[in-house]
């Protein structure tokens, strides 16, 4: 009677960890909106990490920018005055790349793009994409989207 009630239990057991999906390390497709917020909070604690001087937000996002296939993009950007180090617009942009891997460290960020005064990141763990940039002497500047995603 101890084995016949150990069996049901260990079925049992063994049923509710397949049916909750136990083991599927595939984390879910962001929506939209959260995936434009970790984009807009790793653009922010990116230029505030510098200690930027004068940060202006030049798009403020928040609007679901469709792509087709019922899905939908948001954008963000800023720019901020050099907060310290020197005005030099490449030294600038590769000096932003650090502060984005530094503070978004389990974002896993990958350099795809490199130009003299620009550098692309992406983020596939969070669909997003960040430009970031130096438009002139001791000015800093980040914009950046998310992937085409679901609203919901």
């Amino acid at each position: 009677m101890a084995r016949r009630v150990w069996r049901i239990k260990s079925i049992a057991v063994a049923i509710v960890f397949v049916l909750s999906g136990c083991g599927n390390d595939v984390p879910p497709e962001p929506t939209a909106a959260e995936a434009g917020e970790v984009l807009k909070s790793h653009i922010d604690q990116t230029l505030k990490y510098l200690s930027a001087a004068e940060i202006k937000i030049t798009d403020p996002g928040g609007k679901d920018i469709p792509c087709g296939n019922g899905k939908y993009k948001r954008t963000y950007a800023a720019e901020a005055e050099a907060g310290a180090g020197t005005g030099d617009s490449d030294v600038l942009a590769t000096i932003l790349v650090g502060a984005l891997i530094s503070v978004a460290q389990h974002a896993e960020y990958e350099l795809i793009a490199s130009h003299l005064t620009a550098k692309v990141a992406v983020s596939a763990k969070f669909r997003t994409r960040i430009v970031l940039y130096s438009p002139g002497k001791e000015q800093m500047a980040a914009r950046g989207e998310t992937d085409c995603l679901l609203l919901k």
